[in-house]
């Protein structure tokens, strides 16, 4: 008996699952359903399974675009090099740092790139912060930071 009772409830859980209605998104201005989606990709970037995402080149905002926190960037092409930067006020005419602006600026590059003989980082490291910019100037792929690695001291 306490197997056909099991069965029932397992049976009528999944039906009312599966009867549940979907969101309707109809009622929804553009504007509402934009910034549904923005809230949506926010909680996806930082959900546990989500491991990294490719960023394009421009200038967007942290907090919004990007979900605050500390990234490992890398470039996304291979035999590519440009500067990644992170600023707190834009110059909104020339689309670059507001003069005075608080700014990280590094230049990155493709796994065995050298520019001018000189051997450049593959990635950085970044602590983005809400309200601030980030502007690349290439494809760049956002990983979330899992700290140094370890140099094998004892």
């Amino acid at each position: 008996m306490k197997k056909l009772f099991s069965l029932f409830l397992a049976a009528l859980l999944f039906y009312s699952s599966a009867a549940a209605d979907p969101v309707d998104l109809s009622g929804m201005s553009f504007d509402e359903l934009v910034a549904l989606r923005d809230q949506l990709n926010l909680a996806i970037w930082q959900s546990q399974d989500w491991q990294e995402v490719t960023v394009p080149e421009g200038i967007w905002i942290v907090g919004q675009d990007i979900p605050a926190g500390h990234w490992s960037i890398r470039v996304a092409a291979k035999k590519d090099y440009f500067y990644i930067s992170c600023f707190d006020r834009l110059n909104e005419i020339e689309k670059s740092p507001a003069q005075g602006a608080r700014l990280v600026q590094q230049d990155i590059a493709s796994p065995g790139y050298s520019a001018f003989g000189e051997k450049t980082p593959e990635s950085a490291d970044l602590i983005l912060e809400d309200g601030w910019f980030f502007k690349c100037n290439g494809d760049v792929i956002f990983t979330p930071y899992t700290g140094k690695p370890d140099l094998g001291f004892k």
